[in-house]
């Protein structure tokens, strides 16, 4: 496997958080389709006094990196707040794996996606306004990583939100 990393190619061997954690109370969706589907999702339990993740899992589809990613996002957010979950980053993700290889960093972007998607469903979920949302997961509609998920969750609900207040 060219440029895959050995620690990569063992997360995907071995991962645990595979799925949807019982009791998930919010959920994401990131992906694309053109030229071979590649695709996100997480799953999480958020505990509502504390806006804790308490449990995260996933399930992809197209690639091993995606995979990878998935599945160590998902053990990042185990225990995380919402803004320290929002402070992972795309280098903290490639670390994690020793990489991955050069045609598949997108794969990277998909996962801090979704796991800003995957706080805008639980906000959503209880009940927030666009402008909630906002102030707490800030729209970067013209951002590389935005623009290179065809498809998301987050910016479907943000559609569904403005379209109900026109």
């Amino acid at each position: 496997m060219t440029g895959y990393s050995d620690t990569l190619l063992s997360v995907v061997a071995n991962f645990r958080n595979g799925g949807a954690p019982e009791g998930f109370n919010a959920q994401s969706m990131v992906g694309k389709s053109k030229r071979g589907e590649v695709a996100l999702r997480l799953f999480a339990v958020i505990d509502h006094d504390t806006r804790t993740f308490v449990r995260a899992g996933f399930k992809t589809r197209g690639c091993l990196a995606v995979t990878g990613c998935a599945s160590v996002v998902c053990s990042m957010l185990e225990g995380c707040t919402f803004d320290e979950a929002l402070a992972i980053t795309t280098d903290d993700v490639k670390t994690a794996l020793d990489g991955v290889p050069v045609d598949k960093v997108y794969t990277i972007h998909f996962a801090i996606e979704a796991v800003r998607a995957l706080i805008g469903d639980y906000l959503v979920r209880q009940g927030a306004s666009l402008e909630e949302l906002d102030a707490v997961v800030p729209c970067n509609s013209l951002s590389v990583p935005c623009m290179i998920c065809e498809h998301c969750s987050l910016r479907s609900t943000r559609v569904e939100l403005k379209m109900a207040e026109a």
